[in-house]
């Protein structure tokens, strides 16, 4: 499979089938590109703007997934979407929030959305063992970096990939820059155009992966 970064927390992964799942793509969103992407099926975490743009940069005709549960979506493709909440407060401020988890091609791949907690440890025997983790890692509307790197620890993935922090498309929004979460992981900031990966070679990628927004 192959993820792609369109920024903030919105991804594309690619099966081998030619298959295309996005995951919370913005909309009308600060500076980011505007964007007019094909996918087949388009995983939402919550239905704030910046999360839910289908109609904003996806093509006509994906096929939402916005509610928990196991979904069979054909082609050996499996999506488990596990409830949680958008902030430390069981969603009293800001709601319910979606953690994705893509299994397709003998991987998993967890898309973490907007969470604003660390799991409790039902939550964590739900969503399992990952192989890539997509973790905010921002602060203010998610957990922190230091949580972000907690939440690490306790699911285990191969490789994690930081979303929504500050870049050059959002400077004033207040949270932090990416180089906060790869202090506190002592990594080094990749910036690679896309990752590809495959259950024979996931092993070989480092433990912390940055990825550059496309143009």
């Amino acid at each position: 499979m192959i993820l792609k970064y369109y920024g903030h927390s919105f991804f594309t992964v690619t099966l081998e089938s030619g298959k295309t799942i996005a995951c919370d793509p913005y909309g009308d969103f600060y500076e980011y590109p505007r964007r007019n992407v094909k996918a087949d099926i388009c995983l939402v975490s919550h239905h704030h703007h910046d999360h839910d743009g289908v109609e904003q940069c996806l093509q006509p005709g994906a096929q939402v997934v916005d509610t928990a549960g196991v979904h069979k979506l054909g082609d050996g493709l499996t999506v488990r979407s596990v409830a949680t909440w958008h902030d430390d407060r069981q969603g009293a401020l800001r709601g319910t929030n979606l953690i994705h988890i893509i299994e397709a091609e003998g991987l998993r791949v967890a898309h973490a959305g907007d969470l604003g907690h660390l799991p409790d440890a039902k939550q964590i025997r739900d969503i399992g063992s990952v192989d890539v983790l997509l973790v905010p890692v921002g602060g203010y509307y998610t957990v922190d970096a230091k949580t972000a790197l907690e939440l690490c620890c306790l699911l285990q993935p191969v490789c994690a990939i930081p979303m929504h922090y500050r870049t050059r498309f959002d400077p004033d929004m207040p949270i932090s820059p990416l180089s906060d979460f790869l202090d506190l992981a002592k990594a080094e900031d990749t910036q690679m155009p896309l990752l590809r990966i495959t259950r024979a070679d996931v092993l070989e990628r480092p433990s912390v992966v940055t990825m550059s927004v496309l143009a």
